[in-house]
């Protein structure tokens, strides 16, 4: 899943390459081909040729224009914020088009619902209930603008149906971190398709093992030290006790 890929990343990039530059649309996607790389590492020197397809799924980022929830002080009209100007809805943008144009991939677009609605953020929400702050001492920060995806999971599990009902693949790897793959996994399976799972170590829950065929990731820190050329602000543990992460 794209959104969840993104967020994990980032968790990465943040936790040990912080004071290096923002990573690139470029970047992004070269990580996207080495991780699936190491997933088909036992397979001839042209890993796309035992690949059926590689698919991504995702939604375009919103392109509108809302207006932020405060006034700031001294001003007589709020603020817009625009969606389609945002660094990192034009960096997923750039992603999708990159991708576009890598053989075999095949994006499978969702879209994104809103309500129009601002709301509060749990944090602010939860300093408010403790009366650490107090409603005028708000700011738009403490502010999120409601969306969500929809349709990419209706597309995630008709595609895993379509792969196993026809049986197109005899093994399926998916990068995710919920369990809303499980009814479709379950399909695949009866269907005797190896379902594997990488979270990238994200932590799962324990129910989930029952429902796939194993939970495989690989070092990303170790990919994005590759991709940079340069070293992590800090050595994972897992590096100086010679361990998996």
């Amino acid at each position: 899943m794209g959104l969840f890929f993104l967020n994990r990343l980032q968790f990465f990039k943040r936790k040990y390459y912080l004071s290096k530059p923002d990573l690139t649309s470029e970047q992004i996607v070269l990580v996207i081909q080495q991780i699936i790389k190491k997933h088909l590492f036992n397979c001839p020197k042209n890993i796309y040729q035992h690949t059926y397809r590689i698919f991504y799924y995702d939604s375009p980022p919103l392109t509108i224009k809302v207006h932020l929830p405060l006034l700031n002080q001294g001003e007589t009209h709020k603020r817009v914020l625009d969606f389609a100007k945002d660094k990192k809805n034009i960096q997923r943008s750039e992603i999708l088009e990159r991708l576009k144009k890598q053989p075999k991939f095949a994006l499978c677009l969702g879209s994104i619902k809103h309500e129009k609605q601002w709301k509060l953020k749990d944090t602010t929400l939860n300093k408010l209930l403790r009366e650490e702050i107090y409603f005028e001492q708000l700011s738009n920060e403490d502010f999120y603008y409601e969306m969500r995806q929809k349709g990419v999971d209706i597309k995630l599990g008709i595609d895993i149906s379509t792969l196993a009902q026809q049986k197109l693949v005899n093994k399926i790897i998916l990068i995710a971190g919920d369990s809303d793959f499980v009814p479709a996994a379950k399909l695949a399976r009866i269907h005797g398709i190896d379902f594997v799972l990488d979270a990238l170590h994200n932590n799962i829950d324990e129910s989930l093992h029952e429902h796939i065929d194993g939970l495989v990731s690989y070092d990303l820190v170790a990919i994005l030290k590759d991709i940079l050329a340069v070293e992590p602000d800090i050595k994972p543990n897992w590096w100086t006790a010679n361990t998996n992460p």
